[in-house]
């Protein structure tokens, strides 16, 4: 599954000159805040996860040119459009069973997690306005912490399908058993796209209630 940071950057049309610097402004003051409270850590992954990164390159000196830029050049999410960073997750198992005293039973459960994370990169951020670089800094930031989170909610759903595999009761003979672990994972799989899901939306929420209300917190 693909699961990604929506910073505006999903528009079919860039936003005017004023939208874009008055939100786009806001939103970087408040993304030091925006990461702290969710993280707590929350970010640890477990040796099942191969994590790879990969960067798409923008250019820009005003925040309508990066805003145009993302909107061009960001990792293109299915059913979102292009935002501002990305992740691409896939599960892979290794189940293993063997028959023990006329039972079948699960002798090897791994569930490895492969992501490929996609984030930003200014090519020349060091020539910017000092402004716009701090702003630029600390929603480059909130990217990675973002799909960190995402790796992590993965991790944690591989180990429970892992040990909920390892659960499941000896049975009568492996092609019953091969059905109840198709379905024990199909479940829980089912439970860890409804995560990813809502901690986008949350996270979208979230952020757009600390633009619409900037002295609340």
């Amino acid at each position: 599954m693909e699961c990604a940071a929506q910073i505006g950057c999903n528009r079919c049309a860039p936003l005017s000159e004023a939208d874009v610097n008055t939100k786009i402004a806001r939103w970087m003051g408040f993304c030091g805040l925006a990461v702290i409270i969710p993280l707590g850590g929350c970010t640890s992954v477990g040796e099942r996860t191969q994590l790879s990164v990969g960067y798409y390159t923008i250019e820009g000196q005003t925040f309508s040119q990066l805003d145009r830029q993302i909107s061009l050049h960001g990792p293109n999410v299915t059913g979102v459009g292009r935002a501002l960073a990305a992740t691409n997750i896939l599960m892979v198992p290794d189940i293993r069973f063997s028959l023990t005293d006329g039972k079948c039973v699960v002798t090897h459960a791994r569930i490895n997690v492969k992501a490929k994370v996609t984030l930003p990169r200014h090519a020349n951020i060091a020539q910017t306005e000092r402004k716009l670089r701090a702003a630029w800094n600390n929603l480059q930031e909130y990217a990675r912490l973002h799909e960190a989170i995402h790796v992590a909610i993965a991790d944690k759903y591989a180990l429970k399908v892992e040990q909920s595999i390892k659960a499941v009761k000896p049975r009568e003979d492996c092609k019953s058993m091969r059905a109840k672990v198709l379905e024990v994972s199909k479940k829980i799989m089912a439970e860890h796209e409804k995560e990813q899901l809502k901690f986008d939306k949350d996270e979208q929420v979230r952020i757009q209630n600390l633009v619409d209300n900037p002295n609340s917190s």
